[in-house]
């Protein structure tokens, strides 16, 4: 399993997958937690549901953009993948979730390489998923982001 999103780092991880890790007859299975971070206005005040909508419609867009390109470098490969794009929770817990029902040998992802102080804060995915998965994880990291 390929945890990916829209970072450099994920685009780093699942490069590097296909470079060192992939091995004919392996199949892929390539997990986005899609996160809409919609703006409904304030808190009290009328919702504008269409604009509401038009938000949602473009990030369902975005994401289908961004999870096509992955799944078509596979297909380019002649890799067999799948996508998941889980919902409703945070994303070390859905991307723990979806390795355990899929039943994954190993979960590869990148880092976001945050800093000390912002890792305590908002928490780490990659620190998340090392400590909860029932499965091994490979974080990989961006030599460039040293």
């Amino acid at each position: 399993m390929i945890a990916v999103d829209g970072s450099d780092q994920a685009q780093y991880a699942f490069d590097w997958y296909l470079e060192n890790m992939h091995r004919e007859g392996d199949s892929v299975v390539l997990v986005h937690c899609a996160e809409f971070n919609i703006d409904i206005g304030l808190p009290g005040a009328a919702a504008d549901v269409n604009a509401i909508c038009a938000q949602v419609k473009k990030r369902q867009d975005e994401i289908a953009s961004l999870t096509e390109t992955f799944m078509s470098k596979l297909r380019a490969k002649k890799i067999e993948g799948k996508l998941l794009t889980p919902q409703g929770d945070k994303p070390g817990t859905l991307i723990c979730n979806a390795a355990k029902e899929h039943n994954v040998s190993s979960i590869l992802m990148g880092t976001r390489g945050l800093g000390t102080i912002r890792r305590t804060l908002l928490g780490s995915v990659s620190e998340y998923v090392i400590h909860h998965a029932a499965c091994p994880v490979t974080v990989v990291r961006n030599p460039a982001d040293n």
